[in-house]
Parts: structure tokens; C-alpha cells; sequence
């Protein structure tokens, strides 16, 4: 199952099996069954979203090929390759930023010839000051979708992975608009708002 946040609303791309897992929260969860190949109604559905509709607390788009239907609708978007951390400090308290008004995670776009691991580490260390991490586990991917200013279409597909450092002293990236970087148990800044929901979906794998 792919999980795709279109705003603050998550697409869910799933098999038959996985679908008959997962269990829909309200009325206002929409159903789709996709026909392969055939993208004009994951466009709708994407448009929607993209103008604002409130009408759905998430989306559950079913097929008999997975794979099939994550290259159709990967493929209405250029993608873009994070990667990012979750810092834990001596005392279990995790390592957050305040980005632009909201709660989130160290993250940033790989560079030509990084793996996608060196890619967390730099974005950690560039963006909070932490110069010493040591890289831990796997936690997850993430993806969300924005347009560009000219109307391109980017899907975001973040990669997380757990760290640790000694270091203490924070210096947040003013460049990247980032004007906090702070120490916080986990529980708490799952409170903090706003916070974007992928970034909660992150804490949540912890």
C-alpha cells in the first residue's frame, strides 16, 4: 500500500488484498476501483483534491496490480527524492524544526551521485547544525504532492531513517526558512500544531 497526501488528504493505492484489510473510518472515505492503464480517473480524482475538495477524509484506490497502478499514478508527477531523520539525543528527546509555520522533521532533496542515506545525513546536518550522527534504521517512506509555480506537478517521496548524536547545540537554517531547531520528546511534538501529517505518520513508526 502507498499512502500519497494531496493536501491534507491521503490517497491510498492498494492491492485487493490489502483493501479488504483496511478498514474505512466514515461515509466520507471514498472507494475506487482503478482500471489499469487508464489514468482519466485517477486525473479526476487528483484535480479534485487539488482545488480544495472537502468532501472525503481519504481516498482508497484498489487494483488487481499494484505495481500497475503506482506507475500510473507516479507517473502524472515528476518525482523528487528526499531523504531525512529522526534525531534522538541522549535523553530520547527527538530533534524538530519550525519550517514556514508548521512542525516537521530534517529533510531535503538528494543531490547527483548521493545515495539516499548520505542524503538524510547532509540534510540533518545541514539544517540543524548537527554535525555528528550516527545513522540508524530504516523507518519509512512518505510521500506528498504540491505544483510548482508554473502548474508542474511534483510528488515528494521521502525517505526516513533513524539517528543518534551526543551533540547538543542546535542552529537552525535561516536559509531554508527554518527559524527553530529544538529537543522534544516525541509524544510531545506529536501534539505540536500545525504538523503535517506524514511527519505524525513518521513518528507513528517509531
Amino acid at each position: 500500500m502507498y499512502k500519497i497526501y494531496i493536501g491534507k488528504i491521503p490517497v491510498l493505492l492498494a492491492s485487493k488484498e490489502e483493501a479488504n484489510q483496511y478498514k474505512t473510518g466514515s461515509l466520507r472515505d471514498m472507494v475506487v476501483p482503478h482500471v489499469l492503464k487508464r489514468r482519466k480517473k485517477l486525473r479526476q480524482i487528483v484535480d479534485n483534491l487539488e482545488k480544495g475538495t472537502k468532501s472525503y477524509d481519504s481516498i482508497l484506490i484498489i487494483s488487481e496490480d499494484l505495481a500497475q497502478l503506482k506507475e500510473d499514478f507516479f507517473t502524472m508527477y515528476k518525482i523528487h527524492r528526499a531523504g531525512g531523520g529522526v534525531v534522538f539525543n541522549e535523553k530520547e528527546e527527538v530533534l524538530a524544526i519550525h519550517r514556514m509555520g508548521y512542525w516537521d522533521l530534517p529533510k531535503g532533496k538528494e543531490e547527483e551521485g548521493e545515495s539516499i542515506e548520505q542524503t538524510a545525513v547532509r540534510e540533518v546536518q545541514e539544517e540543524t547544525g548537527v554535525q555528528t550522527l550516527n545513522l540508524g534504521d530504516f523507518i519509512c517512506d512518505t510521500y506528498h504532492t504540491y505544483k510548482t509555480k508554473s502548474g508542474k506537478r511534483i510528488l515528494k517521496w521521502s525517505t526516513w531513517y533513524k539517528m543518534t548524536t551526543t551533540e547538543t547545540l542546535l542552529t537552525p537554517q535561516a536559509e531554508e526558512d527554518i527559524d527553530l531547531a529544538v529537543w522534544i520528546p516525541v509524544e510531545e511534538l506529536k501534539k505540536k500544531e500545525p504538523i503535517y501529517k506524514n511527519i505524525l505518520d513518521v513518528l507513528d513508526q517509531l
